[in-house]
């Protein structure tokens, strides 16, 4: 069991690395390329539609096909893709590249969480924010290594990098012997997550499937957030508060560091604290540290208001996959993949609309854009939560 949880916990590092990658040597990229950064935006777009085509096409292989030959092949379409930027290829090649990245990306990111969620039912939030920790020492270093690599002019072989650790992982799952039929229990490997309110009894499908969307509609909104967050902050930090373009930078450097903070004790959070409460309380921060952001007219503060909102977003996206898995007993791969793909279409689509945003609108109002999704976001947890006492209520009523 140890070497499958080492090894799933290195795919999401790897997951990690990929996904920051493009921005961290896009100048560089767009210069040997002679193109702008419309270009740029267009690989971009490329890796997500890889993702998000690669969901269901790794949902599908995993009713056919044995774990080890998915996330083996899943960690070789990644090397396969970053050896071939390494080549650096004509640009129409690159795209297929980023494509191919994406799809790989997205098929050890869903085989791993689903795996992960069908195994260690009772411990999946613990699981699941270990898996984060490791996604985020791989976004976080990433950056710092490209930046060693074009110092030294050799920016290429950042890819070279990634290539090695997936072709290591690659060979490693083939060693790897350890059954799925018998999922582990929370008392078998220490304490399990904290009590949370029993999966409701749905009286209908629609009323399933609806609760089903809400969740979907949380995930969108939450990559959406931290997407653009990804893609603006350092941007935000030069035109509203008129920093130093290394000081700008930071801030993505202080909002991942705080995320990865977060992520390490969540796993002794959500031992003493439900899932319920743990978001409620999660997203109603993010919107205070938000708000002081958006308030702020001093760097410090800033800075400060970012850690704090790093800090309080952390698990949101883990917890909320665990939590649907849990009020969706039996459906796991089916509601693991489908988060993973709305994670995609959010991660598309809102720094999309938050870039054009920045051309047209002023900083502030762009701030203010990110705080009602994050709002939004509260509202739709809010319905779900309603919507599931409903339930609950309107079954023991008939019962009784």
């Amino acid at each position: 069991m140890n070497r499958f949880l080492w090894a799933s916990y290195g795919m999401y590092f790897l997951g990690g690395t990929t996904s920051v990658l493009l921005g961290a040597i896009m100048p560089e990229l767009l210069i040997h390329y002679h193109t702008a950064y419309t270009s740029g935006g267009i690989l971009v777009l490329l890796g997500s539609i890889g993702f998000i085509v690669g969901v269901p096409i790794t949902a599908n292989c995993m009713r056919r096909f044995h774990y080890r030959f998915i996330l083996s092949g899943a960690a070789l379409a990644v090397a396969i893709a970053q050896i071939g930027v390494l080549c650096l290829p004509p640009f129409f090649l690159l795209g297929i590249l980023v494509v191919l990245n994406g799809i790989g990306a997205a098929s050890l990111e869903t085989a791993v969480a689903s795996y992960i969620m069908e195994q260690f039912e009772g411990r999946r939030a613990i699981f699941m924010s270990r898996l984060e920790v490791a996604f985020g020492i791989g976004a976080l270093s990433l950056p710092a290594l490209a930046s060693l690599f074009i110092a030294m002019h050799s920016w290429r072989f950042t890819s070279l990098f990634i290539a090695v650790i997936a072709l290591i992982l690659s060979v490693f799952w083939q060693t790897i012997s350890y059954s799925l039929q018998s999922p582990q229990s929370s008392s078998d490997s220490g304490q399990g997550d904290a009590q949370t309110a029993a999966p409701p009894i749905f009286n209908g499908m629609l009323s399933k499937y609806s609760v089903l969307v809400l969740f979907l509609l949380m995930i969108l909104i939450y990559v959406g957030v931290e997407g653009s967050l990804n893609s603006f902050l350092p941007s935000i930090f030069t035109v509203d508060l008129k920093s130093l373009p290394y000081l700008a930078s930071l801030s993505s450097t202080v909002f991942w560091s705080s995320m990865v903070l977060g992520r390490l004790v969540i796993g002794w959070i959500v031992r003493r604290v439900s899932y319920e409460r743990y978001l409620f309380g999660s997203i109603v921060m993010g919107s205070v540290f938000f708000l002081v952001l958006i308030e702020s007219n001093t760097p410090w503060l800033s800075y400060l208001a970012i850690f704090g909102l790093g800090l309080s977003l952390s698990a949101v996206y883990s917890i909320t996959m665990v939590y649907a898995n849990h009020i969706f007993p039996g459906m796991e791969r089916t509601v693991t993949s489908s988060v993973t793909a709305f994670a995609g279409v959010g991660g598309a689509v809102f720094p999309a609309m938050i870039g054009y945003a920045m051309d047209h609108l002023l900083p502030k109002q762009v701030l203010w854009m990110i705080l009602g999704s994050i709002i939004l976001l509260l509202v739709s947890f809010l319905v779900i939560y309603l919507s599931l006492h409903i339930i609950r209520q309107r079954y023991w009523a008939r019962e009784s």
